[in-house]
């Protein structure tokens, strides 16, 4: 008798795939769906679950303070986290802000510079002066436990005091504006 490999192959390969999928045998009650997301009727949340700046964006935090001293339109960028921002200014440097909703201010590294605690309009802080070397500042504002705000500023010419001087202005307009945290 001659088989056919189809026929034996494929009601084989659905087996495996119903057994595989589904319920775990590991766990024991009664399945339940997961989560859904809220229905049309219901209100949208303002923060998304785990999401401590919601829909806020570092651009349109970073535009209004940067854009009237002579900066370029800031730009997206993710260097430090998928929320960030960076503006420009000929002759001048880079002015960034990242909103980093996974890592707090304990968890900036110092890189080139060193670490050192401050308060930001009544906030946590730390400023981190050559924090990428010469004419470089970041300063890292706490908005919980695990989420910061950063500002750097890398300047064409000029020292990293002025850098920081640069940062910690910024910073301290934007701080304002962030969430309280928990």
């Amino acid at each position: 008798m001659k088989i056919n490999v189809r026929s034996v192959a494929i009601p084989a390969i659905l087996a495996i795939a119903f057994t595989s999928s589904g319920c775990s045998p590991e766990k024991t009650g009664t399945p339940s769906p997961g989560s859904t997301s809220a229905s049309a009727g219901s209100s949208p949340q303002t923060t998304p679950s785990g999401k401590i700046f919601g829909d806020l964006k570092a651009c349109a935090l970073l535009e209004p303070v940067t854009t009237p001293k002579g900066f370029s339109k800031p730009t997206e960028e993710d260097y430090e986290s998928d929320n960030g921002c960076q503006a420009q200014k000929s002759e001048y440097g880079v002015i960034s802000t990242y909103l980093v909703d996974k890592a707090g201010i304990d968890e900036l590294t110092p890189g080139r510079g060193t670490k050192v605690p401050t308060q930001i309009a009544g906030r946590e802080a730390v400023e981190i002066p050559g924090s990428g070397g010469t004419y470089t500042c970041m300063i890292g504002v706490a908005v919980g436990p695990k989420a910061r705000m950063t500002v750097g500023t890398t300047l064409l010419k000029g020292s990293n005091e002025e850098a920081c001087a640069s940062s910690k202005e910024v910073a301290e307009q934007l701080a304002s504006k962030l969430p309280q945290g928990s």
